[in-house]
């Protein structure tokens, strides 16, 4: 398949550069002819030149050679009426000579300045015929114009043509980052049949399977998920019949951190649902917002709040508050040492509502950056002690965010903190 898509591309560059070189050489041709005049050519030249010559022997005078020039535009030197093509500026018999190009044994033809000429050799009397350059027909001066318009006309055609051939390549890439950014559901169409037919089909055939294998694995997870939650209750009640107070707050400790990472997991899959799964009502963000932040006031570094007033938007207050604290938390869990306080704001723009917060922590790496929202992934940073959690907190976030009809965002660098981004429409 790829060494039929690659002949066809070079043939159709073949093709191209055959028409353009032809083109070059007509064009070529154009602007210098043969050295000699084909057969045909100095013929029709001699028989128009021995007309003008009949014409002109028909009326030879100053008045003869003038009305000639009214009714063809041709200036004429005649031996014996040199006075008058001096006075006209024409170029003299010796300068003719000279700038004779050669191109027949019977004609004189070439140019001299802004003249171009033709003298039949052996006519009587001498006679050398004139036009001026400016007063020749624009495209008969330069039919090149003509033969440049035709090879960008091919150019323009190639291109089109290439890209037509193209276009299903940038139909196929659309689908792998459709894909890669987890939209599993996306299928590619073509409208051209052959190998990219072939190639399009096998890309829907890839994106059906890991539909399914993703789609699989969520079920069982969610499903062990579910069934871990009995056992854990039943663990739990044992422990707290043991007499050891050590062991026992120690287990309970892991059972709790359990609890907490099944109750994660469902949340996570239940806020998939997406709009349907939220408790809407109409909310003063900039209010909510800053009752979390005031419960953070004495946590170091410290958090404040910047933000409009009267910020009325349709949301399901507890899942933001939850996108909100997530996301202080993590300022605080991150932070450096002497860090200034983490800032929180919300503004407004034409599209809702914007609400950042920004840290000085530690920062997220180049190499964690593009994963840090998907399920269960860590940073290495994340990973050191005292850092605990499940991985699960930002991807639940987004999901939170995303069920809202927003979008979330983190622009960061190592060393130099972090800014989390939500966007929330109005309605």
């Amino acid at each position: 398949m790829k060494k039929k898509l690659l002949i066809r591309i070079f043939f159709t560059f073949m093709l191209t550069a055959v028409l353009i070189i032809g083109g070059l050489g007509l064009l070529v041709h154009s602007l210098k002819p043969d050295h000699e005049l084909s057969p045909v050519a100095e013929k029709n030249a001699i028989f128009y030149l021995s007309g003008l010559q009949q014409k002109l022997n028909g009326s030879l005078s100053e008045e003869g050679i003038q009305n000639l020039y009214k009714d063809l535009n041709l200036y004429a030197r005649v031996e014996g009426f040199e006075p008058l093509a001096d006075r006209q500026g024409l170029p003299t018999f010796a300068q003719i000579e000279k700038e004779d190009e050669h191109y027949s044994k019977k004609m004189a033809v070439g140019k001299h300045r802004n003249y171009f000429f033709a003298e039949l050799k052996g006519a009587l009397p001498r006679t050398a015929w004139f036009i001026s350059a400016d007063e020749i027909p624009r495209g008969f001066a330069f039919p090149f114009v003509a033969v440049a318009g035709f090879i960008f006309l091919i150019l323009i055609m190639s291109f089109l043509t290439i890209r037509w051939m193209m276009s299903p390549i940038k139909v196929l890439m659309t689908g792998v980052k459709r894909i890669s950014m987890g939209d599993l559901k996306y299928r590619i169409k073509t409208r051209q049949g052959g190998e990219f037919q072939v190639l399009g089909e096998a890309f829907n055939r890839m994106a059906d399977g890991l539909e399914k294998m993703v789609a699989a694995k969520e079920q069982l997870l969610r499903d062990v998920s579910h069934e871990l939650r009995s056992p854990l209750t039943r663990v739990g009640v044992a422990v707290d019949l043991m007499k050891d107070e050590a062991i026992k707050e120690s287990i309970k400790e892991d059972l709790r951190k359990m609890e907490g990472l099944v109750a994660e997991i469902l949340e996570s899959y239940r806020l998939r649902e997406g709009a349907s799964s939220l408790k809407k009502s109409s909310t003063d963000l900039s209010e909510l917002v800053f009752h979390v932040v005031e419960d953070y006031k004495d946590t170091a570094p410290g958090v404040k709040f910047e933000g409009a007033a009267n910020a009325s938007v349709l949301i399901d207050p507890m899942q933001i508050e939850r996108v909100l604290r997530n996301l202080i938390e993590n300022a605080t869990k991150y932070t450096k040492p002497h860090a200034s306080a983490t800032l929180v704001t919300l503004t407004q723009n034409k599209n809702g509502w914007v609400l950042k917060v920004k840290d000085d922590g530690i920062g997220i790496s180049e190499k964690d950056l593009p994963h840090i929202f998907e399920p269960f992934y860590r940073a290495d940073s994340a990973r050191s002690p005292g850092k605990s959690g499940f991985g699960l907190g930002l991807a639940i976030a987004k999901t939170i965010v995303e069920a809202h009809g927003g979008h979330m965002s983190v622009q960061s660098r190592l060393g130099q903190g972090s800014e989390f981004i939500v966007h929330l429409s109005e309605d």
